[in-house]
């Protein structure tokens, strides 16, 4: 990204198909196709007391999680954390090389092969406390352990992937991202939506446009909805990645009653800009190198 950050400007659009139908579409596709992913986090929140979460649909991916959550096939499942098998593996085999070491002729004893059981499982359960613990002290930290923002990852090679994938063209008319990993997040009044799109997916693109999610209002609502009198979030997170390392530029924008602008960390309104935060990670350590505001950049566009 030697170029810097004004090439992707104008790289989310709203596109209004009729009152209560909205699509997000993803632009600049051709210059994202030498980044090795893309990450797009979407929050809607209207300010209307009358409009709440469950009168608008984030579509396809509410009704995945949903599926998911109904024990219902889906294109996307649950994705497993396995540190903690690993860290239980660890302090087994601390017990075996404890045995080995100390106690040579109980290493195959009964006594033994519950110790070594009993420390894997332990071991699995008490990693999560261990990970919120850490995650909590480096929270404010300009180095710090974070939650991973995906709850569901693809399912590649599912037959009935291959079917949502076209099915979705002919639905929607245009070419359609699909992300490798996501995570719908319902809350009262709002929803969020997180969308990882892997460099293989944006190469298949033909185009410099694609559709990533149709919002849609209830029926009975969409005379009380008015867009700009909502606030639409957007964080798109460019990112290059070497050997296990990733370096990213996060780059955040809201629409609010129709106008372009971004919070600071202060949580101060600047009109017309971007916040942009430099950052690198590596597994669930994240690294805060940079940030400013960028004035007069449009990232989210209306057409």
């Amino acid at each position: 990204m030697k170029e810097g950050i004004r090439k992707f400007e104008n790289s989310v659009s709203v596109v209004s198909l009729k009152k209560g139908d909205y699509e997000i579409l993803i632009d600049k596709i051709e210059d994202m196709k030498k980044l090795s992913s893309v990450e797009c986090h979407l929050v809607l929140y209207p300010f209307s007391r009358e409009i709440s979460s469950k009168d608008f649909v984030f579509s396809p991916y509410e009704e995945y999680v949903n599926d998911i959550l109904a024990k219902q096939r889906s294109a996307y499942g649950e994705i497993t954390e396995r540190f903690g098998n690993f860290f239980g593996l660890i302090l087994g085999l601390l017990i075996v090389l404890f045995f080995a070491l100390f106690k040579p002729e109980d290493l195959l004893s009964i006594e033994s092969l519950v110790s070594v059981i009993g420390s894997y499982l332990i071991g699995k359960e008490i990693w999560d406390d261990i990970e919120n613990i850490i995650i909590n002290l480096t929270k404010k930290s300009k180095i710090r352990m974070v939650e991973n923002y995906y709850r569901f990852q693809l399912e590649k090679h599912s037959t009935l992937t291959l079917y949502s994938v076209w099915a979705k063209k002919r639905r929607y008319g245009r070419e359609t991202l699909i992300p490798d990993k996501m995570d719908f997040i319902h809350h009262s009044n709002s929803q969020t939506l997180r969308l990882f799109f892997e460099k293989s997916e944006i190469k298949k693109i033909p185009g410099s446009s694609a559709l990533i999610v149709n919002i849609t209002l209830d029926e009975e609502k969409v005379e009380k909805f008015i867009f700009d009198e909502s606030l639409l979030g957007v964080k798109l997170s460019l990112n290059k990645k070497f050997l296990f390392f990733k370096r990213s530029f996060e780059l955040f924008q809201s629409l609010e009653g129709g106008k372009k602008g971004c919070l600071d960390e202060k949580g101060v309104w600047h009109e017309n800009s971007l916040f942009q935060r430099k950052t690198f990670s590596f597994w669930k350590i994240k690294g805060f190198i940079s940030k400013r505001i960028v004035e007069n950049f449009s990232l989210v566009k209306t057409r």
